[in-house]
């Protein structure tokens, strides 16, 4: 712990990772704050919706078919549309994902392609060092810094023209980080990831850059296993909107 000062962690925060060069501008106390606050107003539902899920496979199991819930009838029989896609959505003729490993980072944003998905869940095994290192790699290539050098000194740097950064894919509803943790308990890696990206001061930028007058941050979120899991997180990616001190990016 040579670089965070753990008098300086929010009440109830522990951080049992390592902490290499450079993780100090993730894990930073605004950051952790949020993890904590999103952490403590939310996982308490998450929980009871994966009993939920146990509970209704147990239903499926003995016979019961799925169906809809009764509460979103007017819904299903209404007539409603999507709103307008934003304008930096609309160009997607291709595009490419992929971890967030520093060459593989660099090889996607170079491809050619539109857009670009950072993968923090499928591609990317959830280690500790995994998902902070990727998301300083995201930092430094939001700002044009980041490099690789392979074993063979094979050099990667980033083309003067690369594909648009648009989404972070982050965990599912079930998956959980083991650090840091909000007291004493593990909190959902989802809620934490974003988080930790929507506080890093070049990622908020870029965002606001990106999203001109909505300010709003596009992310990725897989295995909604109900309309009752997605309210779950839409009020947590809301929650990531505003940050103390700063303004909704």
């Amino acid at each position: 712990m040579d670089r965070i000062d753990q008098n300086l962690l929010p009440a109830g925060v522990q951080i049992s990772g390592p902490i290499n060069p450079g993780y100090e501008v993730i894990l930073t106390t605004e950051a952790l704050a949020l993890v904590a606050k999103l952490h403590r107003a939310f996982n308490g539902r998450r929980q009871a919706l994966l009993q939920a899920r146990v509970a209704r496979q147990a239903r499926i199991d003995a016979g019961e078919m799925p169906d809809f819930l009764p509460e979103t009838f007017r819904v299903r029989i209404g007539e409603w549309k999507i709103a307008p896609l934003p304008e930096a959505l609309k160009r997607r003729h291709t595009e490419i994902t992929g971890p967030v490993e520093a060459k593989m980072i660099i090889n996607a944003y170079n491809s050619g392609a539109d857009s670009y998905m950072a993968d923090f869940e499928d591609s990317n095994s959830p280690k500790w060092e995994n998902q902070i290192q990727g998301q300083l790699n995201i930092y430094k290539a939001i700002r044009r810094e980041l490099t690789f050098t392979s074993e063979v000194g094979k050099e990667y740097r980033l083309n003067d023209k690369i594909a648009t950064f648009r989404f972070v894919h982050a965990a599912g509803t079930s998956m959980r980080n083991m650090s840091p943790s909000m007291d004493n308990v593990s909190p959902a890696a989802s809620s934490t990831l974003r988080s930790l990206f929507s506080t890093t001061p070049t990622n908020r930028l870029h965002a606001a850059q990106a999203h001109s007058s909505t300010c709003r941050s596009w992310n990725h979120t897989l295995k909604l296993a109900s309309g009752m899991t997605y309210s779950l997180w839409r009020r947590i990616i809301l929650g990531c909107r505003w940050v103390p001190s700063k303004p909704p990016c």
